[in-house]
């Protein structure tokens, strides 16, 4: 008599391959479930009776009636070995029988453990168009990192896209016009105002106007300070930081700025920290870099930094809906550019 045991996922596996083995005619001994897996042992024979030794059972808690005990065997014999009802080894031809049932039978679906849903990532395009399209832009960050040149820069990339909007620029500094002198100056130039108002003092945005408030980050209340200019409906926020800064700087940033700090745009991008490297160390702070500013020009002066190190000038989408403008490769000058 030949007996083998087989393992697979699944009972239609492990039937096939007793069937390979021992042929349509092989009795099934046991079916157990081990380890994830079913486990068969299988016979080309049928097995001798099984002697047991009959022995007392005690129970503890007994519910309902007692079973009934069973018929006592005739001086001399033992009883045999009870099989089940399809593993009758009188039936014709059991096993294929069998064997087809389990192919043909329909099996509840397993449930899969729950796993926790990964979080969308942000897409950096949608983001770079509600911040420029948002009736208030809030930009942050430490003093000197290039808030005033990227205040120019939105503003005239909002100009190139809707040139009938009105662009006001406000100061919320530390209460000193130095901090924003610079922003007076090209402003008035781009025939643009700067106002210097602290931030619960802003007006509401107008129709066809963008405010870009810029935060000094100078004073400890510069947080405070970009709450309150975001309590305008739609109003949108972006962190100014110089490029090259230490992951620790860029977490101490993050968490110092809070929401206004999720996404960033670097100035000073010819600094050695500048690349893949500081990329990642955004990502470990969380914080999403929207545009790269340029420090040699305000005309599109905002440029989106891609895959392999090249940096792509952002499209600029007409104001009727059209098409945008297919992306350059942004290449410095060999001389230096005349501020405009």
């Amino acid at each position: 008599m030949s007996t083998i045991t087989v393992r697979a996922p699944d009972s239609v596996t492990a039937l096939e391959l007793v069937q390979r083995r021992l042929g349509d005619d092989a009795l099934i001994l046991s079916n157990l479930w081990v380890d994830g897996q079913v486990e068969i042992t299988a016979s080309d024979e049928m097995p001798a009776p099984v002697t047991r030794p009959s022995r007392p059972g005690s129970v503890d808690v007994l519910i309902g009636d007692p079973p009934a005990a069973p018929a006592p065997c005739p001086p001399g014999t033992t009883a045999p070995a009870r099989l089940p009802g399809f593993l009758d080894p009188h039936a014709s031809r059991p096993f294929a029988r069998i064997l087809e049932a389990e192919k043909t039978a329909s099996r509840p679906a397993v449930p899969v453990a729950d796993r926790a849903p990964v979080p969308a990532q942000p897409d950096p395009a949608i983001l770079r168009d509600r911040l420029l399209c948002a009736p208030r832009i809030v930009l942050c960050g430490p003093v000197g990192a290039g808030k005033s040149q990227v205040a120019l820069q939105l503003a005239l990339m909002r100009l190139a896209r809707t040139p009938q909007t009105q662009v006001d620029f406000f100061f919320c500094g530390t209460g000193s016009h130095g901090d924003g002198a610079f922003l007076a100056q090209k402003s008035h130039l781009l025939g643009m105002d700067t106002h210097f108002i602290p931030p619960a003092d802003l007006p509401a945005p107008e129709t066809g106007q963008v405010q870009i408030v810029v935060i000094s980050g100078r004073a400890a209340d510069g947080p405070a300070a970009a709450d309150a200019a975001l309590a305008v409906p739609g109003a949108r926020a972006a962190l100014v930081l110089p490029a090259g800064l230490r992951r620790g700087r860029l977490r101490a940033s993050r968490q110092l700025w809070g929401d206004a700090g999720t996404v960033a745009i670097l100035s000073d991008p010819d600094s050695p920290g500048a690349g893949q490297d500081e990329r990642d160390d955004l990502a470990a702070a969380g914080i999403l870099p929207l545009w790269v500013s340029a420090a040699d020009r305000l005309i599109d002066g905002l440029r989106v930094i891609e895959s392999g190190h090249e940096a792509v000038r952002a499209p600029i989408t007409g104001a009727g809906g059209t098409a945008p403008v297919t992306p350059l490769l942004f290449r410095r000058h060999a001389t230096a550019e005349t501020r405009p």
